[in-house]
């Protein structure tokens, strides 16, 4: 039984009902709260500053991105990918902009598993269709779709029993890279106005403005031609072109004007400059070709080609496209049956060029 109290003049002590171990687990769990709660609010305070520096970070990789430092966006962005420490919100802005430089790298896989990583912190997650590329909009809606089988699989029970292997419950294709619509298959034709530019007329030095064609020689200085190419990544393309045409003066001998049409098959390799997503791109083209035609003095020409003009896009597949090109050849006879020293720049050589040229531009395939 507890002992009663005991008067002691006016105050009255009262013995401690409880044990010393009591005392001791009550103190330490005490202690604990405390400590809880400080590590909670230092824990939410790092959380804080670390969004805050992240937010900096961000906008320094969006700067680096337009300054097309593609490599630096995509390195300064991942360093802010951890939802837990710098909040989903900030997490999605950094794989957007990992997304959109990969992208603009060719980096395929990088892009398909940021995409992945967004949505797995946003299931719903889709592009801006006002503030994002349409290349982008295209990229995360067919990774969507790629991907969207792989939960639906993973969320069926397993009525066998036993743990299907990963590789059998994935979609086929979930473990390839996407590939965005700039790859594939494109074919080009168009016409325009023609121009030779050698020996002739000899009384004259000529060059590929003169414009002597509109007066002189056999017909209309027209010019067509056809091209079979494939886009290999947003800049880079091959071509197999052919162009053929009148040139008026190139058959120039003597007093007649004869067989004045020349036929050029070109190989070609054409850089354009801007992402796939803008309306107008300009690009250069560098390649070689053959130039056949012409009567008994004549022969194959071949050297090289050199052009350029902008692409201006009417569509996803489509587009309208401005050029020039000069096709140049040697021997300086070959295609004009004349060798004249005293021709000026054009004296070793000659060639036939496609002055101004317009068509269309026609995407056939690709992912």
């Amino acid at each position: 039984m507890p002992h009663p109290p005991v008067a002691t003049g006016r105050r009255c002590i009262v013995p401690s009902t409880l044990t010393r171990p009591t005392r001791v687990l009550l103190l330490v769990g005490l202690v604990a709260t405390i400590g809880l709660l400080r590590t909670g609010s230092a824990s939410a305070q790092v959380q804080a500053d670390t969004t805050a520096a992240c937010a900096d970070r961000l906008d320094a990789a969006e700067q680096a991105y337009r300054n097309r430092n593609f490599g630096t966006a995509v390195s300064r962005a991942s360093r802010c990918t951890d939802p837990e420490s710098v909040g989903e919100a900030t997490a999605l802005r950094a794989y957007r902009l990992i997304t959109l430089a990969s992208l603009r790298q060719g980096a395929l896989v990088q892009a398909r598993t940021a995409v992945e990583n967004m949505l797995q912190i946003d299931p719903a997650y889709t592009a801006d269709p006002v503030n994002d590329p349409p290349s982008y909009d295209l990229f995360v809606s067919m990774v969507r779709e790629d991907v969207s089988p792989d939960a639906t699989a993973k969320a069926e029970p397993d009525t066998t029993g036993t743990e299907r292997d990963d590789a059998e419950t994935r979609s086929p294709s979930a473990s390839r890279a996407v590939a965005p619509s700039h790859r594939g298959v494109f074919l080009k034709f168009g016409g325009g106005i023609s121009d030779y530019t050698g020996d002739y007329p000899a009384q004259n030095v000529g060059h590929p403005l003169d414009f002597q064609e509109f007066i002189t020689g056999s017909g209309v200085p027209f010019m067509a031609s056809v091209e079979l190419g494939y886009q290999v990544s947003p800049g880079w393309a091959v071509v197999a072109g052919f162009q053929f045409g009148n040139y008026p003066i190139v058959g120039y001998k003597k007093p007649t004007i004869n067989d004045s049409y020349r036929y050029t098959p070109q190989l070609l390799v054409r850089y354009t400059f801007r992402a796939p997503d803008r309306t107008v791109r300009p690009y250069l083209d560098l390649g070689g070709n053959v130039t056949v035609g012409g009567e008994r003095f004549t022969s194959t020409g071949a050297g090289p080609s050199v052009g350029g003009g902008l692409d201006l896009a009417l569509g996803q597949t489509t587009s309208f496209y401005i050029e020039s090109r000069f096709n140049i050849t040697v021997p300086d006879g070959a295609i004009d049956a004349a060798e004249f020293a005293d021709a000026g720049f054009w004296g070793p050589f000659d060639s036939v060029n496609q002055l101004l040229g317009v068509g269309l531009r026609l995407r056939l395939g690709g992912p």
